[in-house]
Protein backbone atom coordinates (compact mmCIF):
# COMPACT_ATOMS: atom_id res chain seq x y z
CA UNK A 1 0.00 0.00 0.00
CA UNK A 2 2.64 2.63 0.59
CA UNK A 3 4.20 1.48 -2.46
CA UNK A 4 1.10 2.29 -4.35
CA UNK A 5 0.75 5.62 -2.80
CA UNK A 6 4.60 6.39 -3.37
CA UNK A 7 3.99 5.23 -7.22
CA UNK A 8 0.77 7.74 -7.89
CA UNK A 9 2.86 10.57 -6.23
CA UNK A 10 5.62 10.23 -8.84
CA UNK A 11 3.64 9.51 -11.60
CA UNK A 12 1.89 12.89 -10.38
CA UNK A 13 5.21 15.16 -10.54
CA UNK A 14 6.49 13.83 -13.44
CA UNK A 15 2.62 14.79 -15.49
CA UNK A 16 3.41 18.22 -13.58
CA UNK A 17 6.84 18.28 -15.13
CA UNK A 18 5.84 17.46 -18.47
CA UNK A 19 3.06 19.73 -18.36
CA UNK A 20 5.05 22.68 -16.97
CA UNK A 21 7.96 21.78 -20.07
CA UNK A 22 5.18 21.84 -22.78
CA UNK A 23 3.83 25.44 -21.30
CA UNK A 24 7.18 26.63 -21.46
CA UNK A 25 7.81 25.74 -24.70
CA UNK A 26 4.93 26.66 -26.08
CA UNK A 27 5.56 30.27 -24.21
CA UNK A 28 8.76 30.45 -25.89
CA UNK A 29 7.46 29.31 -29.56
CA UNK A 30 4.63 31.86 -28.96
CA UNK A 31 7.37 34.50 -28.24
CA UNK A 32 9.29 33.23 -30.72
CA UNK A 33 6.16 33.75 -33.42
CA UNK A 34 5.39 36.85 -31.83
CA UNK A 35 9.09 38.89 -32.55
CA UNK A 36 9.22 37.50 -36.06
CA UNK A 37 6.03 39.17 -37.01
CA UNK A 38 7.24 42.19 -35.35
CA UNK A 39 10.07 41.71 -37.43
CA UNK A 40 8.11 41.13 -40.40
CA UNK A 41 5.70 44.44 -39.92
CA UNK A 42 8.84 46.53 -39.06
CA UNK A 43 10.46 45.93 -41.95
CA UNK A 44 7.44 45.76 -44.32
CA UNK A 45 6.38 49.43 -43.16
CA UNK A 46 10.01 50.35 -43.87
CA UNK A 47 9.93 49.30 -46.86
CA UNK A 48 6.52 50.95 -47.34
CA UNK A 49 8.11 54.64 -45.95
CA UNK A 50 11.00 54.30 -48.50
CA UNK A 51 8.72 53.85 -50.84
CA UNK A 52 6.74 56.77 -49.69
CA UNK A 53 9.81 59.00 -49.18
CA UNK A 54 11.41 58.29 -52.61
CA UNK A 55 8.02 58.93 -54.30
CA UNK A 56 8.10 62.19 -52.59
CA UNK A 57 11.78 62.79 -52.96
CA UNK A 58 11.38 63.01 -56.57
CA UNK A 59 7.87 65.05 -56.61
CA UNK A 60 9.40 67.57 -54.35
CA UNK A 61 12.67 67.73 -56.79
CA UNK A 62 10.49 67.78 -59.71
CA UNK A 63 9.38 71.08 -58.10
CA UNK A 64 12.29 72.75 -56.99
CA UNK A 65 14.06 72.40 -60.52
CA UNK A 66 10.73 73.17 -62.39
CA UNK A 67 10.98 70.07 -64.28
CA UNK A 68 8.06 70.08 -65.86
CA UNK A 69 8.12 73.36 -67.29
CA UNK A 70 7.39 75.65 -64.30
CA UNK A 71 4.24 73.41 -63.89
CA UNK A 72 4.12 71.48 -60.45
CA UNK A 73 3.98 67.51 -60.81
CA UNK A 74 0.44 65.95 -61.75
CA UNK A 75 0.75 63.96 -57.58
CA UNK A 76 0.69 66.88 -56.50
CA UNK A 77 -3.46 67.49 -57.70
CA UNK A 78 -4.74 65.06 -54.58
CA UNK A 79 -4.65 65.97 -50.85
CA UNK A 80 -2.05 64.55 -49.02
CA UNK A 81 -2.85 61.18 -47.15
CA UNK A 82 -2.56 61.52 -43.46
CA UNK A 83 -0.70 58.13 -43.62
CA UNK A 84 2.48 60.03 -45.97
CA UNK A 85 1.92 63.31 -43.68
CA UNK A 86 5.46 62.62 -41.78
CA UNK A 87 7.62 61.80 -44.34
CA UNK A 88 6.71 64.43 -46.41
CA UNK A 89 6.99 66.68 -44.17
CA UNK A 90 10.41 65.78 -43.19
CA UNK A 91 11.30 66.44 -46.62
CA UNK A 92 9.81 68.93 -47.43
CA UNK A 93 11.14 71.41 -44.23
CA UNK A 94 13.81 70.02 -44.63
CA UNK A 95 14.63 71.39 -48.65
CA UNK A 96 12.35 74.21 -47.90
CA UNK A 97 14.99 74.88 -45.78
CA UNK A 98 17.95 75.19 -48.23
CA UNK A 99 16.11 77.06 -50.70
CA UNK A 100 14.81 80.45 -51.51
CA UNK A 101 13.21 82.39 -54.93
CA UNK A 102 11.20 80.38 -57.60
CA UNK A 103 11.73 77.20 -56.01
CA UNK A 104 10.91 78.00 -52.21
CA UNK A 105 7.86 79.49 -54.16
CA UNK A 106 7.25 76.05 -56.41
CA UNK A 107 7.50 74.23 -52.79
CA UNK A 108 4.79 76.87 -51.38
CA UNK A 109 2.22 76.09 -54.00
CA UNK A 110 3.34 72.30 -53.79
CA UNK A 111 2.34 72.00 -50.35
CA UNK A 112 -1.09 74.50 -50.63
CA UNK A 113 -2.32 71.60 -53.14
CA UNK A 114 -1.82 68.94 -50.90
CA UNK A 115 -3.57 71.10 -47.84
CA UNK A 116 -0.61 71.12 -46.03
CA UNK A 117 -0.86 74.57 -44.33
CA UNK A 118 -4.36 73.57 -42.96
CA UNK A 119 -2.60 70.28 -41.36
CA UNK A 120 0.04 72.36 -39.89
CA UNK A 121 -2.24 74.53 -38.66
CA UNK A 122 -3.31 71.72 -36.57
CA UNK A 123 -0.30 70.38 -35.94
CA UNK A 124 1.04 73.63 -34.09
CA UNK A 125 -2.19 73.53 -31.53
CA UNK A 126 -1.27 69.49 -30.39
CA UNK A 127 -0.11 69.50 -26.72
CA UNK A 128 2.44 66.67 -28.23
CA UNK A 129 5.95 68.66 -28.33
CA UNK A 130 7.37 67.13 -31.58
CA UNK A 131 3.79 67.74 -33.53
CA UNK A 132 3.66 71.36 -32.37
CA UNK A 133 7.14 71.66 -33.25
CA UNK A 134 6.53 70.26 -36.89
CA UNK A 135 3.17 72.14 -37.35
CA UNK A 136 5.11 75.58 -36.06
CA UNK A 137 7.96 74.77 -38.70
CA UNK A 138 6.02 74.47 -41.89
CA UNK A 139 3.90 77.59 -41.00
CA UNK A 140 7.39 79.35 -40.86
CA UNK A 141 8.52 78.23 -44.30
CA UNK A 142 4.64 78.14 -45.60
CA UNK A 143 5.18 82.39 -44.67
CA UNK A 144 1.48 81.50 -43.75
CA UNK A 145 -0.08 84.86 -42.92
CA UNK A 146 -3.19 83.87 -41.58
CA UNK A 147 -1.00 81.66 -38.71
CA UNK A 148 0.34 85.01 -37.51
CA UNK A 149 -0.93 84.88 -34.15
CA UNK A 150 -1.40 81.25 -33.65
CA UNK A 151 3.07 81.43 -34.29
CA UNK A 152 3.52 84.44 -32.10
CA UNK A 153 1.20 82.72 -29.02
CA UNK A 154 3.89 79.81 -29.24
CA UNK A 155 7.25 82.15 -27.99
CA UNK A 156 5.72 82.54 -24.58
CA UNK A 157 5.99 78.72 -24.49
CA UNK A 158 7.74 77.44 -21.13
CA UNK A 159 9.48 74.54 -23.35
CA UNK A 160 12.79 77.27 -24.66
CA UNK A 161 12.95 74.33 -27.73
CA UNK A 162 9.43 75.32 -29.56
CA UNK A 163 9.65 79.26 -28.26
CA UNK A 164 12.70 79.77 -30.35
CA UNK A 165 11.10 77.52 -33.52
CA UNK A 166 8.33 79.45 -33.45
CA UNK A 167 10.51 83.22 -33.23
CA UNK A 168 12.07 81.91 -36.34
CA UNK A 169 8.98 81.25 -37.79
CA UNK A 170 7.66 84.48 -37.51
CA UNK A 171 10.76 85.75 -39.07
CA UNK A 172 9.77 83.62 -41.95
CA UNK A 173 6.53 84.92 -42.18
CA UNK A 174 6.20 88.55 -41.56
CA UNK A 175 9.90 90.11 -40.59
CA UNK A 176 8.63 93.39 -39.60
CA UNK A 177 5.62 92.60 -37.57
CA UNK A 178 8.31 89.56 -36.27
CA UNK A 179 10.55 91.72 -34.52
CA UNK A 180 8.35 94.45 -32.81
CA UNK A 181 7.13 91.25 -31.30
CA UNK A 182 10.30 89.26 -30.42
CA UNK A 183 13.25 92.21 -29.53
CA UNK A 184 10.71 92.89 -26.34
CA UNK A 185 11.06 89.42 -25.27
CA UNK A 186 14.65 88.48 -25.97
CA UNK A 187 15.60 90.39 -22.85
CA UNK A 188 13.70 87.90 -20.82
CA UNK A 189 14.36 84.44 -22.92
CA UNK A 190 17.56 84.46 -21.36
CA UNK A 191 17.11 80.05 -22.42
CA UNK A 192 17.28 81.41 -26.41
CA UNK A 193 20.95 80.80 -27.36
CA UNK A 194 22.51 84.02 -28.17
CA UNK A 195 23.87 82.73 -31.97
CA UNK A 196 20.43 81.48 -32.68
CA UNK A 197 18.45 84.65 -32.00
CA UNK A 198 21.07 86.41 -33.56
CA UNK A 199 20.54 84.39 -36.49
CA UNK A 200 17.17 85.18 -36.77
CA UNK A 201 16.58 89.03 -35.90
CA UNK A 202 19.74 89.20 -38.79
CA UNK A 203 17.18 87.27 -40.79
CA UNK A 204 14.99 90.37 -40.68
CA UNK A 205 17.86 92.55 -41.63
CA UNK A 206 19.57 96.02 -39.95
CA UNK A 207 16.84 98.35 -41.24
CA UNK A 208 13.81 96.40 -39.63
CA UNK A 209 16.25 95.75 -36.44
CA UNK A 210 17.55 99.09 -35.63
CA UNK A 211 14.32 100.85 -34.24
CA UNK A 212 13.15 98.19 -32.33
CA UNK A 213 16.33 97.39 -30.53
CA UNK A 214 17.00 101.11 -30.08
CA UNK A 215 13.56 101.39 -28.04
CA UNK A 216 13.47 98.11 -26.16
CA UNK A 217 17.22 99.30 -24.76
CA UNK A 218 15.97 102.91 -23.73
CA UNK A 219 13.57 101.52 -21.54
CA UNK A 220 14.93 98.34 -20.82
CA UNK A 221 16.57 97.64 -17.08
CA UNK A 222 20.35 98.27 -16.69
CA UNK A 223 20.91 94.13 -16.84
CA UNK A 224 17.98 93.82 -19.75
CA UNK A 225 19.78 97.13 -21.52
CA UNK A 226 23.65 94.73 -21.01
CA UNK A 227 22.05 91.71 -23.08
CA UNK A 228 20.11 93.50 -25.78
CA UNK A 229 23.50 95.51 -26.47
CA UNK A 230 24.64 91.88 -27.69
CA UNK A 231 22.55 92.41 -30.56
CA UNK A 232 23.29 96.39 -32.03
CA UNK A 233 26.01 95.34 -34.17
CA UNK A 234 22.72 94.02 -36.24
CA UNK A 235 21.46 97.69 -36.11
CA UNK A 236 22.56 100.13 -38.76
CA UNK A 237 25.95 102.10 -37.73
CA UNK A 238 24.04 105.25 -36.61
CA UNK A 239 21.43 103.81 -34.79
CA UNK A 240 24.35 101.47 -32.86
CA UNK A 241 26.32 104.46 -31.87
CA UNK A 242 23.10 106.70 -30.99
CA UNK A 243 22.40 103.94 -28.56
CA UNK A 244 25.90 103.70 -27.45
CA UNK A 245 26.42 107.05 -26.77
CA UNK A 246 23.01 107.64 -25.10
CA UNK A 247 23.48 105.09 -22.43
CA UNK A 248 27.28 106.57 -21.73
CA UNK A 249 25.74 109.68 -21.38
CA UNK A 250 23.48 109.11 -19.04
CA UNK A 251 24.01 105.09 -17.01
CA UNK A 252 26.15 104.21 -14.58
CA UNK A 253 26.04 100.78 -13.85
CA UNK A 254 29.48 99.10 -14.92
CA UNK A 255 28.14 96.01 -16.90
CA UNK A 256 25.97 98.45 -19.44
CA UNK A 257 28.93 100.69 -20.05
CA UNK A 258 31.22 98.13 -20.80
CA UNK A 259 28.61 96.48 -22.89
CA UNK A 260 27.92 99.83 -25.20
CA UNK A 261 31.54 100.72 -25.25
CA UNK A 262 32.11 96.68 -26.58
CA UNK A 263 29.08 97.63 -29.02
CA UNK A 264 30.33 101.11 -30.16
CA UNK A 265 31.36 100.87 -34.30
CA UNK A 266 34.43 103.23 -33.41
CA UNK A 267 32.99 105.23 -36.57
CA UNK A 268 31.49 108.07 -33.52
CA UNK A 269 32.88 109.38 -30.79
CA UNK A 270 31.77 108.35 -27.57
CA UNK A 271 31.02 110.72 -24.76
CA UNK A 272 33.17 110.52 -21.26
CA UNK A 273 35.94 108.99 -22.80
CA UNK A 274 38.17 110.60 -20.67
CA UNK A 275 36.49 109.46 -17.47
CA UNK A 276 36.01 105.99 -18.85
CA UNK A 277 39.63 105.15 -19.63
CA UNK A 278 40.44 105.82 -15.60
CA UNK A 279 36.91 103.73 -14.23
CA UNK A 280 37.31 102.11 -11.18
CA UNK A 281 36.25 98.74 -13.39
CA UNK A 282 39.30 97.63 -14.85
CA UNK A 283 36.92 95.79 -17.92
CA UNK A 284 35.72 99.37 -18.63
CA UNK A 285 39.23 100.32 -19.13
CA UNK A 286 40.08 97.14 -21.36
CA UNK A 287 36.85 98.31 -23.61
CA UNK A 288 37.57 101.85 -23.86
CA UNK A 289 41.26 100.83 -24.95
CA UNK A 290 39.42 98.50 -27.75
CA UNK A 291 37.12 101.45 -28.43
CA UNK A 292 39.58 103.69 -29.17
CA UNK A 293 41.63 100.69 -31.21
CA UNK A 294 38.44 100.62 -33.33
CA UNK A 295 38.32 104.31 -33.89
CA UNK A 296 42.20 104.58 -34.84
CA UNK A 297 43.03 108.03 -34.74
CA UNK A 298 46.49 108.98 -34.24
CA UNK A 299 45.55 111.86 -31.51
CA UNK A 300 44.70 108.79 -29.21
CA UNK A 301 48.42 107.91 -28.68
CA UNK A 302 48.16 109.78 -25.19
CA UNK A 303 45.52 107.80 -24.11
CA UNK A 304 46.72 104.56 -24.49
CA UNK A 305 49.87 105.11 -23.48
CA UNK A 306 48.57 106.18 -20.36
CA UNK A 307 47.33 102.47 -20.48
CA UNK A 308 50.05 100.75 -21.17
CA UNK A 309 50.99 100.93 -17.50
CA UNK A 310 47.59 99.97 -16.27
CA UNK A 311 47.85 97.55 -12.88
CA UNK A 312 45.55 95.29 -15.10
CA UNK A 313 47.22 93.09 -17.58
CA UNK A 314 43.90 92.78 -19.87
CA UNK A 315 43.98 96.92 -20.04
CA UNK A 316 47.69 96.69 -21.17
CA UNK A 317 47.07 94.29 -23.58
CA UNK A 318 44.27 95.63 -25.52
CA UNK A 319 45.86 99.16 -25.30
CA UNK A 320 48.83 97.88 -26.28
CA UNK A 321 47.07 95.86 -29.41
CA UNK A 322 44.64 99.28 -30.25
CA UNK A 323 48.56 101.57 -30.10
CA UNK A 324 50.03 98.61 -33.21
CA UNK A 325 46.98 98.70 -35.06
CA UNK A 326 46.85 102.81 -35.50
CA UNK A 327 47.01 103.32 -39.41
CA UNK A 328 49.27 106.38 -38.95
CA UNK A 329 51.91 105.28 -36.98
CA UNK A 330 54.41 103.17 -38.67
CA UNK A 331 56.87 100.38 -37.00
CA UNK A 332 59.72 103.09 -35.88
CA UNK A 333 57.33 105.51 -34.08
CA UNK A 334 55.69 102.08 -31.70
CA UNK A 335 59.60 101.31 -31.00
CA UNK A 336 59.88 104.97 -30.17
CA UNK A 337 57.27 105.03 -28.17
CA UNK A 338 58.03 101.79 -26.61
CA UNK A 339 61.50 102.99 -25.41
CA UNK A 340 60.11 106.22 -23.86
CA UNK A 341 57.88 104.16 -21.18
CA UNK A 342 59.31 104.51 -17.91
CA UNK A 343 57.22 100.98 -16.54
CA UNK A 344 58.52 97.80 -17.54
CA UNK A 345 55.26 96.55 -17.89
CA UNK A 346 54.46 99.23 -20.59
CA UNK A 347 57.33 98.10 -21.99
CA UNK A 348 56.97 94.31 -22.28
CA UNK A 349 53.21 94.26 -23.57
CA UNK A 350 53.80 96.63 -25.99
CA UNK A 351 56.66 94.41 -27.41
CA UNK A 352 54.74 91.59 -27.02
CA UNK A 353 51.75 93.58 -29.10
CA UNK A 354 54.46 94.35 -31.63
CA UNK A 355 55.71 90.57 -32.53
CA UNK A 356 52.23 89.40 -32.51
CA UNK A 357 51.27 91.99 -35.22
CA UNK A 358 54.49 91.06 -36.90
CA UNK A 359 53.41 87.34 -36.94
CA UNK A 360 50.38 88.22 -38.72
CA UNK A 361 51.45 90.46 -41.77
Amino acid sequence: MPDLAFASASSAAVSAAIWATVASLSASLLLLLYTLELRFRRRQGERHRARVMERWRSIIAAAVTGAEGGALPTAASHPLPRAERAEFLKLWNLTRNMVEGAAAERLIELAGRLGVPEAARGDARQKRSAARLVGIRTLGHLRDLPSFALVQAAIDDDNPLISITAAEALIEIDPARAVDALIPRVASRRDWPRTHVFRILQKAGSTLVGEPLYRAIRTAADTDAAHLLQFAELAEFDVRDAICAEILASREEPELIAAALKAASGYSQMPRLDELVQHPAWYIRMQAARFIGRMGRAEDVGRLEKLLADSEWWVRYRAARALVRLPRLDRAEIERIRERQQDPYARDILGQAIVEAGSRQ
